[in-house]
């Protein structure tokens, strides 16, 4: 009698490298959401992130949503790199996974949105700069005063590097003075409302006074919005020889590169200023 031999049909075990692709990718994208929830916290959350974050105050350092987001990438980059493995590991032994693989990438890609989207409107590869300024001879200087530095968490941006001036203005041409055919007190007004229009917070302000004081100057706080990084803005306002001119520094924290974060938020002070000026 011949004997019945039964073929065993033995499957390749899944790609471990893929089980932990995906893991990964998984862990990249919870630190994400929780950069967000921390860039954001307040109340009892933000004292739970400092405890966590080792802070002797009632609220976090301002920059643990860009940390945490960095970890997130730096997860995303070996989910990345357990993925090719992995890959490669099916190619050669004939592993199971691929299924595994594509969720990796398809995870990891509701990553990409806010950077790409960072990087396209920065209009194209910005220059290394993070303190942008109208004046590039003579900054607007940030006040250091008990309630400025209160405001801006004790951090004061350093000094203006004037050298870099004409890659400014090459890769920002339209951050310039602004001038305003308005008398001191006026320009001072419309900046200030100005300000607080655009919803930044203002921690100081010195109005002008005369010949002993002819200079005004506001100093605000405005954040990013995905993860609250701080932008410490100086506004000095001073008397021209026909107009008033409005000069504005803006210094974003945490960062050497704000992607043309400044450069905008010059911009909108600059153009509300001139409707305020051509309603005049």
């Amino acid at each position: 009698m011949d004997s019945a031999l039964r073929r065993v049909n033995v499957e390749e075990p899944v790609s471990r490298l893929a089980i932990l692709s995906t893991k990964f990718a998984k862990l990249a994208l919870l630190l994400a959401a929780l950069a967000l929830v921390a860039a954001h916290a307040r109340g009892a959350l933000a004292r739970f992130f400092a405890i966590l974050t080792l802070q002797p105050s009632a609220a976090p350092d301002q920059g643990v949503g860009l940390y945490i987001f960095c970890v997130a990438l730096g997860v995303a980059i070996v989910a990345i790199g357990l993925a090719l493995g992995a890959m490669a590991s099916i190619w050669i032994k004939g592993r199971r996974g691929v299924g595994k693989i594509i969720a990796t990438f398809l995870l990891l890609a509701l990553l990409a949105p806010y950077p790409a989207f960072l990087i396209y409107t920065a209009g194209g590869p910005p220059p290394w700069l993070a303190d942008i300024s109208t004046d590039v001879e003579d900054p607007p200087a940030f006040l250091t005063s008990p309630d400025a530095l209160a405001g801006r968490g004790g951090w004061t941006p350093g000094a203006f590097n004037s050298a870099r001036g004409e890659e400014q203005l090459a890769a920002y041409p339209d951050v310039k003075p602004i001038a305003l055919d308005m008398e001191m007190d006026e320009a001072f007004k419309a900046t200030r409302e100005v300000v607080q229009q655009l919803r930044w917070k203002i921690l100081e302000e010195v109005r002008p006074g005369g010949p002993k004081r002819p200079e005004g100057h506001i100093e605000a706080l405005a954040h990013s919005p995905a993860l609250n990084l701080p932008v410490a803005i100086s506004i000095r306002i001073r008397p021209g020889q026909d107009e008033t001119r409005v000069d504005m520094r803006a210094a974003t924290r945490y960062l050497r590169n704000d992607l043309g974060a400044g450069a905008k938020l010059i911009g909108k002070l600059s153009d509300l200023l001139d409707e305020k000026d051509e309603a005049n």
